[in-house]
């Protein structure tokens, strides 16, 4: 019981770090990062979703919004917290 309550709590602390966006700015707190990001995905899959359609819809919107944010001064980052 104790082990599958430790799973549980880690599963939930690491599914809590992966919902914020993979980017890092000296400078910028989340909310400003968030706002960005946001920005560029909302972009990225507008064009994605507009003919001609991509052989690879996902994968695209994942390399514009990366281009998005490297314009905007981010680099990738994974965040835990």
């Amino acid at each position: 019981m104790r082990r599958t309550v430790l799973l549980l709590a880690l599963l939930v602390s690491l599914a809590a770090g992966c919902t914020k966006p993979p980017y890092a700015s000296p400078g910028k707190d989340l909310a400003v990062l968030e706002e960005d990001y946001t920005d560029c995905f909302t972009k990225a899959s507008l064009t994605v979703n507009t003919p001609p359609f991509p052989d690879s819809p996902l994968a695209q919107a994942d390399k514009d919004t990366d281009a998005c944010m490297k314009e905007r001064g981010y680099t990738q980052h994974l965040r835990l917290n």
